[in-house]
């Protein structure tokens, strides 16, 4: 098993993903670096299309309210619903970058809050977002706003109701149904409960997408109770759609498995059957051009 380790070590992260699948060895692979500034891409997304992402979160250091299990930046540094103001952009900051890349750009399909953690726990979020909204209307009116959301953020004051005014596209993730599935696989901040999360999806009024990443091993969402307490708070919260897919980026724990594409169909279509909402499994095979730090 050393040497399996050792050539590991000599792949890149896409060639290292594709080993865990073909082989089945539970493999901690390497992760990503983060990215270096407020604005970056514009990337293809499978989901989205062309996309030009805001970074809301640190440069130097993850910050987020999770520890995902499967997270590509790696571990959570700082673990925290109320990261340090000191380490993150201002205001300003996010709407110079915004105006300096669209400025030089063609038009992208959407411009989403992404990035190194979680960017709805900016303490600054909701006036960040109407800035944003505010520049994309003047420079690029024909982008929509998406939000790649962990959903923590709406536990916080405020919050829902900037998703509800000023998103487009909130895109929520639901990894689990239960609370010791949620626990095992977001190891999130303190006081973050899975039904205080299902409460505020079930308050907004915006409609929003929900994704969910299926994992085995270790940690297994993908069957048995856990994936039938997850179908049943999928029907309960109502989305407008549902994303599903698996590992395809590097990951930082050891004993995770991939959930092959054929199993992803299978709840994809349980899923449609037992709650009638659309359902779309993402497999591993991208298109040309597609960028797999952000999906």
């Amino acid at each position: 098993m050393d040497e399996v380790f050792r050539a590991c070590d000599a792949l890149t992260p896409r060639q290292a993903v594709h080993f865990a699948l073909e082989t089945g060895y539970n493999i901690s692979l390497k992760v990503l670096p983060l990215q270096k500034g407020i604005v970056y891409g514009p990337v293809s997304s499978r989901r989205l299309g062309v996309s030009l992402g805001i970074n809301l979160m640190p440069t130097a250091r993850k910050v987020c309210s999770f520890n995902c299990v499967y997270c590509q930046y790696g571990r959570t540094a700082a673990l925290s619903m109320r990261p340090d103001s000191a380490e993150l952009p201002s205001l300003l900051d996010v709407e110079r970058a915004l105006r300096k890349a669209l400025a030089v750009m063609e038009a992208p399909r959407f411009i989403t809050f992404s990035g190194n953690g979680e960017s709805t726990i900016h303490p600054d979020f909701p006036a960040i977002a109407r800035a944003v909204r505010q520049v994309r209307d003047e420079l690029s009116p024909g982008s929509q706003i998406a939000l790649l959301s962990n959903s923590t953020g709406l536990l916080i004051p405020g919050i829902s109701e900037a998703i509800d005014e000023l998103i487009d596209l909130p895109v929520m993730k639901l990894d689990a149904g239960d609370e010791e599935t949620f626990r095992a696989i977001a190891r999130p901040a303190p006081g973050i409960t899975l039904e205080n999360i299902a409460e505020g999806m079930r308050r907004l009024r915006k409609p929003f997408a929900v994704q969910t990443l299926f994992v085995r091993g270790r940690v297994n969402n993908s069957e048995g109770p856990a994936l039938d307490a997850w179908i049943a708070l999928v029907g309960e919260i109502r989305p407008t759609a549902v994303q599903i897919y698996s590992l395809d980026r590097p990951f930082p724990t050891r004993g995770l498995e991939i959930v092959p594409q054929e199993r992803l169909e299978e709840i994809a279509s349980q899923t449609n059957r037992e709650t009638g909402i659309g359902v779309k499994a993402y497999g591993m095979t991208r298109e040309k051009g597609e960028n797999p730090s952000w999906s």
